[in-house]
C-alpha cells in the first residue's frame, strides 16, 4: 500500500514539474505548439521510465541508465540524442530556478550518439524537370499541381509553410513569397523568379481550364483548374486547395507527391516531399549561391544545419581533386625498371 502510494505521489510531483517545464516553453521561449508536444512526449516517456522516483532527484548515472534503455530498445541515434537534448533542456531550466533545490544538471555531461552521415536524397536537376513537365502532361488538376511543385522546387519552401500560404502572401509587384511565422515564430521573404510568378498567376487567374485526354474515351473532358474553382464556402484565402475546397495537410500533399513520381518513374526509396526542399537548396549551391545567402532562403538559424541537407555535387568534388599538385605527376617507368635492373 505504501509503495502504491509514493507512485502516486512521485508521479504527481513529476507531472507538476512537466507542466511547469512546458508552460515555461509556451511563455518565456515563444514554443509553437507542434514543439510543445514533442517535448511532452519525450518528457512522459523519462517519467514512465522513473515512475516511482522524483525526477529532481535523479543522478547521472540515472539519466545514463535511462539513455542505454533507448539504445536497447533499437531507437535510431537522432531519435536518442533528441530526447537527451529535452531532457538537458527540462533540467536547465530548474537548476536555474532559486524555487527548486537541484543544483546540477545530471544530463548537462551525457554524450549523444554518433549519428552515421548519410547523403541526403534529393531529385536530379533532369528528374525535377520530369516531375514539372509529367504534371503539365498528365495531371487531372494540372495547373494547381504544377504551381504547387514550382512553389517548392523554386524556393525550398518547408511543407508547413506551403500549406500555411495565403493568397495575399504573393508579392506578384515586388517578385516575392512571404513566409509568416515560420519554424521559430520568424517570418522571412523569398524572391521568385519569373517561371514561378508565371506559373501562380496562371494558377490565381479566374475561369482558367485544362483539357486532358482520357484514355478510356476518344472525347476530351474538361477539368477546371484554377484556384476559384476549388473554393467552396467562404474563402479564407489558402493558397493551395484540395478538390473538397479545403487546406492541404502534409498526408494528402506527399500522396500527390508519390503518385507522380511512381507515376512519371522518378521514385526511389527515401525520396519524400522534404527532398524538394534540398533539392532546392542543392541546386542553388551548385550554382555557387552563398551558404549565408542560402540561409536566409532557407529560414535556418545556423549556417552549419545546411550541410545536412545539400547533397555532394561528386563531378566538383573531382575537379577539385585535379587541382592538387601532384595530379599530373606521371611514373617515370624507365628510371623504374633501370633502378630495379641495377640491384
Amino acid at each position: 500500500m505504501k509503495t502504491n502510494l509514493l507512485m502516486v505521489v512521485k508521479t504527481s510531483g513529476n507531472d507538476l514539474y512537466v507542466r511547469e517545464y512546458l508552460l515555461y516553453l509556451k511563455s518565456d521561449k515563444g514554443a509553437r505548439p507542434k514543439t510543445v508536444e514533442g517535448y511532452l512526449d519525450e518528457l512522459r516517456r523519462f517519467a514512465r521510465h522513473f515512475s516511482t522516483r522524483d525526477l529532481l532527484e535523479l543522478q547521472q548515472q540515472d539519466v545514463r541508465e535511462y539513455k542505454f534503455s533507448l539504445v536497447d530498445k533499437g531507437l535510431a541515434p537522432r531519435t536518442v540524442n533528441r530526447a537527451i537534448s529535452v531532457i538537458r533542456s527540462f533540467y536547465e531550466y530548474f537548476v536555474d530556478h532559486d524555487d527548486y533545490e537541484i543544483m546540477k544538471n545530471p544530463a548537462k555531461t551525457i554524450q549523444g550518439m554518433k549519428v552515421p552521415r548519410t547523403i541526403p536524397v534529393t531529385l536530379g536537376e533532369q528528374q525535377a524537370k520530369t516531375l514539372l513537365d509529367g504534371i503539365m502532361l498528365t495531371g487531372k488538376y494540372a495547373i494547381r499541381d504544377y504551381a504547387l511543385f514550382a512553389t517548392f522546387l523554386y524556393t525550398g519552401i518547408r511543407v508547413s509553410e506551403l500549406i500555411n500560404l495565403k493568397t495575399y502572401d504573393i508579392n506578384f509587384q515586388d517578385s516575392y513569397i512571404h513566409i509568416r511565422d515560420g519554424k521559430g515564430g520568424k517570418d522571412r521573404v523569398i524572391p521568385i523568379i519569373p517561371q514561378l510568378a508565371n506559373a501562380l498567376q496562371l494558377y490565381l487567374q479566374s475561369g482558367v481550364v485544362y483539357d486532358e485526354l482520357q484514355k478510356s474515351h476518344s472525347k476530351i473532358s474538361r477539368y477546371k483548374c484554377g484556384r476559384k474553382f476549388f473554393v467552396q464556402g467562404p474563402d479564407e484565402k489558402t493558397l493551395f486547395l484540395t478538390q473538397e475546397g479545403k487546406a492541404y495537410g502534409r498526408k494528402g500533399i506527399d500522396w500527390l507527391f508519390k503518385t507522380y513520381t511512381k507515376r512519371l518513374g522518378i521514385y526511389k526509396d527515401g525520396l519524400s516531399l522534404h527532398a524538394l526542399r534540398r533539392s532546392c537548396l542543392t541546386f542553388l549551391h551548385k550554382q555557387g549561391v552563398d551558404l549565408f545567402i542560402l540561409k536566409e532562403i532557407s529560414g535556418h538559424a545556423r549556417v552549419q544545419t545546411l550541410e545536412h541537407y545539400l547533397a555532394i555535387d561528386t563531378s566538383k568534388v573531382l575537379d577539385a581533386m585535379k587541382s592538387h599538385p601532384l595530379h599530373n605527376h606521371q611514373i617515370d617507368r624507365g628510371l623504374v625498371e633501370m633502378v630495379r635492373s641495377s640491384r
